[in-house]
């Protein structure tokens, strides 16, 4: 009989078995692939932004998702501070980029699967095995794979999200949750690009255009959307984008998606006195919009309101004027679709945390069951928040695991 078996090599699964070793809990690790972290080496672009700066305060208040509180426990517990110290502990230096973000100073994720392999014994890890059931038993768990049967006190189930399925994520500690009558949501895409044929139609003109402070609504509804983003030759990305792809995908689900980017970081009132100054008359009113925003949208908006590129300012009317104003403040985008579930870098939905306890991740249903990292109903945004969340829960999971007389 194992004290703890734990589902899933990825950084909450990882984390859980250093604590169990380091706590001397027998334990056995199922990995169904040949090696561990397969997800983890192509995060952040293979780089692996671990964690950031946030407290964990700050770190909850930049989350999106309604039951942000219930990461409260985990973080106070094993936060930022802490992620980054184990790293550091195990030799693998961090550097700070854009004010918050750790990666290893490497630039190689490698190093963080090193990191967290470093003090455990690989001799516990199962590779190349593929649970099938995990079924309650009188004394605690049943896990059979399809060659094997191990019993076990504990479980933890750190199998993720069905966000890369070729690395392994393909929502299998979902299916077993149901199995032990948990509540699930449905896995959705989050923190991810999205596409539109308009934008398709002319990648010539658009496609690798980079707005670094732009703002965004969405159907015309009053809160806006800060940040940078990037027309590509199938859609938008970028920080912002990812920030709100989300939503997007819950209002694609009710109709039609209309996005308006404002593409130049001009006034309402310095756009308009530009149109009318005396001195601009005689020029081109193309020159005049590369004043006020990016060289390639300028001639675009030109071209999209049916203006030959040698109007001048003069023979602009009023309502031209309008037209053009409109265009740099509300340039209007169709939005066809969000990339898909198994292509996004985060997945929302998960199991209900209502059945979770916050303070040790074990379910409130089934004792001895515990649930860590992306199988839960929590994310954040891109920036090290979700490396953390699972290396957290997966910390606080296993902290909370006890050996039970044999």
């Amino acid at each position: 009989m194992i004290d703890c078996i734990i589902v899933g090599s990825g950084p909450a699964g990882l984390m859980a078995a250093n604590v169990l070793q380091q706590k001397g809990l027998s334990y056995l690790l199922i990995e169904k692939n040949q090696r561990v972290g397969r997800k983890l080496l192509i995060t952040g672009g293979t780089r692996c932004n671990v964690t950031n700066i946030f407290n964990p305060s700050e770190f909850i208040d930049k989350l999106k998702i309604k039951n942000k509180r219930f990461l409260y426990s985990t973080l106070s517990n094993y936060g930022t501070k802490e992620v980054k110290a184990f790293f550091e502990d195990k030799g693998v230096e961090l550097a700070l980029e854009k004010d918050y973000q750790y990666f290893p100073k490497s630039s190689k994720s490698d190093d963080i699967i090193a990191a967290l392999t470093k003090e455990i014994n690989l001799k516990n890890i199962k590779f190349d095995t593929n649970v099938e059931t995990i079924i309650r038993t009188n004394e605690g768990y049943l896990v059979k794979t399809k060659k094997e049967e191990y019993q076990a006190y504990n479980v933890i189930i750190a199998t993720g999200s069905k966000s890369y399925p070729k690395t392994g994520s393909t929502g299998d500690g979902f299916l077993w949750a149901e199995n032990f009558n948990h509540k699930t949501i449905p896995f959705y895409p989050a923190e991810t690009h999205i596409y539109s044929e308009y934008i398709k139609r002319n990648k010539g003109y658009l496609q690798g255009i980079s707005l670094k402070n732009s703002e965004v609504k969405i159907n015309g509804k009053k809160k806006t959307y800060n940040g940078g983003l990037i027309f590509t030759h199938y859609g938008l990305s970028g920080p912002l984008i990812q920030d709100i792809s989300e939503l997007l995908y819950f209002d694609l689900l009710q109709g039609r998606v209309e996005l308006s980017i404002r593409v130049s970081t001009a006034s309402k009132e310095v756009i308009g006195d530009m149109l009318n100054k005396k001195e601009n008359q005689n020029k081109k009113v193309i020159r005049i919009l590369e004043k006020l925003t990016i060289k390639r949208i300028a001639k675009f908006i030109i071209l999209n309101l049916g203006f030959k590129e040698e109007k001048l300012g003069s023979s602009t009317s009023n309502y031209e004027k309008q037209q053009i104003l409109e265009q740099l403040l509300q340039f209007k985008v169709e939005i066809d679709k969000v990339e898909s579930i198994e292509n996004s870098y985060v997945n929302g939905g998960g199991i209900s945390t209502n059945e979770i306890i916050p303070s040790t991740m074990e379910s409130k249903i089934n004792k001895g069951l515990y649930f860590v990292g992306e199988v839960l109903n929590v994310h954040g945004p891109i920036g090290g928040f979700n490396i953390t969340i699972a290396l957290s829960t997966g910390y606080t999971a296993a902290k909370n695991v006890t050996r039970r007389e044999k």
